[in-house]
């Protein structure tokens, strides 16, 4: 009887050497993993870190029997998705497009005092001189669609020209463009993707708030662009 007493008492003093190595060795394939994704693929990092902060915060989503996984913030972002969130989901959408494409350069996400700034160089979307979208146009915003849709911010769409004077039938001068090319951004966003007409704006500024110096052709064409801005506050902004 005493000698079966001491082996069982050996084997449950050993028993939680069996847990505390699998901790180990489950740590050990989790840093790994981290290692590799970091090394291999800086945006899959950052992915994965966020699905793993939002599990360990208590935030679920199955994925299939037996697996376990957060949301994917580009596939359904938060209705209260901060303006960097919003910004990292833009540029998601746009990356590889940028990258496989010449011109890519076209399109570009950034973040000032207004909000997050999607801006579009005119050529991307327009003819010179006109104002209706290109079949490619309606390709980028359809991209941006899914994602302002599910926050509750004010959009608003910016028309910018350069210095360059325009005098046309259709167009008097450079107001009645940028403002004619935002309106057709804003008609494209309500009356094709149902984006409610209450949370968008259009505004023309001509070539009165340049980015750079219309001094060079490069220059010019940096001005004529269009921007959808995601403002800051849920409330329009002039």
């Amino acid at each position: 009887m005493r000698k079966r007493k001491h082996n069982e008492e050996h084997e449950n003093a050993e028993r939680w050497l069996l847990t505390y190595a699998d901790l180990i060795t489950l740590l050990l394939a989790f840093f790994i993993m981290m290692y590799v994704f970091s090394k291999r693929d800086a945006h899959k990092y950052d992915e994965v870190a966020s699905h793993l902060k939002a599990i360990f915060s208590g935030g679920t989503g199955v994925a299939g029997k037996g697996s376990v996984t957060a949301t994917s913030p580009i596939e359904m972002p938060s209705r209260g998705a901060s303006s960097g969130e919003i910004k990292r989901q833009l540029e998601g959408e746009f990356m590889d497009a940028n990258r496989s494409k010449p011109g890519g350069e076209n399109i570009s996400v950034l973040s000032d005092e207004r909000g997050v700034v999607i801006r579009v160089l005119d050529k991307a979307f327009f003819d010179e001189g006109r104002a209706e979208l290109k079949e490619g146009a309606k390709g980028a915003l359809d991209k941006i669609i899914p994602i302002i849709k599910n926050v509750d911010n004010h959009i608003r769409i910016e028309g910018h020209t350069d210095n360059v004077p325009i005098n046309t039938f259709e167009f008097k001068s450079n107001w009645e463009l940028s403002a004619r090319r935002a309106t057709e951004v804003v008609r494209y966003f309500v009356e094709k993707r149902g984006l409610s007409p209450e949370r968008v704006s259009a505004t023309g500024y001509a070539e009165y708030r340049p980015i750079v110096q219309n001094n060079s052709p490069k220059n010019r064409a940096s001005n004529r662009r269009i921007e959808i801005i995601i403002v800051k506050s849920n409330e329009k902004q002039n």
